[in-house]
């Protein structure tokens, strides 16, 4: 009986000596990747090209959300599309590698879709690219920072007669914009620099409630007075 408790007490022991070590390993790596900064603009595009560490980054969701962030404030911005062929490249190899790992991982976030879709639009697999968007979409359908993302990311892939069309991208992403406090300007700056979005903008915004119209509204005026 003795011995029996003994035995109990060790592997007790043993059990928590083991949870303490892979809690620390997870603690450590969560800092580890808590202390990798990208930066923002051409440092994160420096970054990305070419990562002073080995990638993908290993990390928990937080991290993953981050770094997969910095990624696409990089792929859907404007000036990616002005990047040398293998800056760009070495970019969404880089990031889709970071994303895969994130989603092998077990980890769900709505920014992996958004930049594997950017890989695929790469690849000229735009039904993929329709695809993965809307996944994203589905995870976050209410994130403004993820709306524009996949905005842009649809604008440099798709035509503004795909994207206009009743079951495009537009269709989803925009009723968050016009109806956004904080979204509304954007809205109104797509309406008066892309005639061709104007039907659809008219139609949802005709579906907002009239306190919500007004705004939007106001916010147009705005931008038509510059």
């Amino acid at each position: 009986m003795k011995l029996s408790k003994e035995f109990s007490s060790l592997a007790a022991a043993a059990a928590f000596l083991c949870l303490a070590a892979v809690c620390g390993q997870l603690a450590y790596r969560e800092l580890s990747a808590a202390m990798i900064s990208p930066g923002s603009g051409s440092s994160a595009a420096f970054f990305w090209s070419a990562p002073p560490i080995q990638v993908p980054i290993t990390s928990g969701s937080r991290q993953h959300r981050r770094l997969l962030g910095s990624c696409l404030s990089i792929l859907s911005s404007q000036e990616f599309s002005f990047q040398a062929p293998e800056v760009r490249s070495a970019i969404v190899e880089n990031c889709a590698q970071q994303a895969h790992h994130a989603q092998e991982s077990g980890v769900e976030m709505a920014e992996i879709p958004a930049v594997l879709a950017v890989e695929r639009r790469e690849a000229g697999d735009l039904a993929a690219v329709d695809q993965l968007l809307r996944q994203s979409y589905a995870l976050a359908p209410t994130d403004l920072a993820l709306i524009l993302h996949r905005i842009r990311i649809g604008f440099s892939t798709f035509t503004t007669a795909e994207l206009t069309r009743r079951d495009g991208l537009l269709e989803t992403e925009l009723p968050v914009l016009i109806g956004s406090g904080r979204g509304i300007t954007t809205a109104a700056s797509l309406y008066v620099q892309v005639p061709e979005l104007r039907p659809i903008v008219d139609r949802l915004a005709d579906g907002l409630a009239p306190v919500d119209r007004e705004r939007f509204l106001g916010a147009l005026r705005r931008q038509l007075r510059g």
